[in-house]
């Protein structure tokens, strides 16, 4: 790793063999209370972090604009909404972009502790699908991410939450309901979460409660994105890795 680390530059099959190096670390592991993963960025991924930083192929809002639309899937991050409900599904996550602005965080949760139930009575209790919509921009040559609106439903788990029926789901209710109350000053809500755990619940209410944050692309290409996120100059920023999905 370090002598890659030393080379000035990163070809292309360097560059693929370097991000496969972090998706190895990062996926399959258990979600870690907030600190260790803060810790396991700090001691195991913040080198190859700052590589690739430094190897970001779209400077430009512009570039990063025609990246950026589509849809996505977080694989690894240190916010811990991403973590705050339990049993996200990661392979059902998806982060959606479109052209007008309008974007979406979508994940499906499993309801239910694991044992001591029998998997029968497993495949009866509902998944918990769960979508933020914000609106995201530039201000200041910087990208911002502005919360509009949160939604909620329970659904059969045995019916998979697919690509098609979150981007279903997401564009009927910006066409219906969000595209409607444009107009209006909606502010954000407190979520009436009834019968579910919630895991770093202070996090989860301050995050699901804030306006809007402001994120920048250290790494953007056509599959894989490295954001770091913050929501206000005072907080630590934040670091969530994703692929494309679409």
């Amino acid at each position: 790793m370090f002598g890659l680390l030393l080379k000035n530059q990163l070809s292309a099959p360097k560059k693929i063999k370097f991000k496969n190096e972090i998706l190895a670390r990062v996926q399959g592991r258990n979600p870690e209370a907030l600190d260790d993963e803060i810790n396991f960025y700090k001691t195991e991924l913040l080198p190859y972090f700052i590589k690739l930083s430094q190897h970001n192929p779209a400077f430009s809002v512009t570039e990063q604009l025609r990246l950026l639309v589509g849809v996505w899937t977080p694989i690894w991050s240190t916010i811990s909404f991403h973590e705050s409900l339990p049993k996200r599904i990661q392979e059902q996550s998806f982060q959606i972009f479109q052209h007008d602005g309008y974007c979406a965080s979508v994940a499906r949760y499993i309801m239910g502790k694991e044992a001591p139930l029998s998997q029968n009575f497993q495949s009866r209790l509902p998944a918990y699908d769960f979508m933020v919509i914000q609106k995201y921009g530039v201000q200041n040559g910087k990208w911002y991410l502005q919360n509009i609106d949160r939604f909620q439903t329970f659904t059969n788990r045995e019916i998979p939450l697919t690509l098609e029926s979150v981007y279903n789901w997401f564009t009927h209710v910006v066409n219906t309901k969000v595209k409607l109350n444009a107009s209006k000053l909606v502010l954000p809500k407190a979520l009436k979460l009834e019968n579910i755990e919630i895991n770093h619940a202070n996090e989860f209410k301050k995050i699901s409660l804030g306006t809007s944050q402001a994120f920048e692309h250290l790494y953007i290409d056509n599959d894989w994105r490295l954001v770091k996120t913050q929501t206000d100059a005072s907080h630590l920023p934040s670091y969530t890795i994703s692929v494309r999905r679409q």
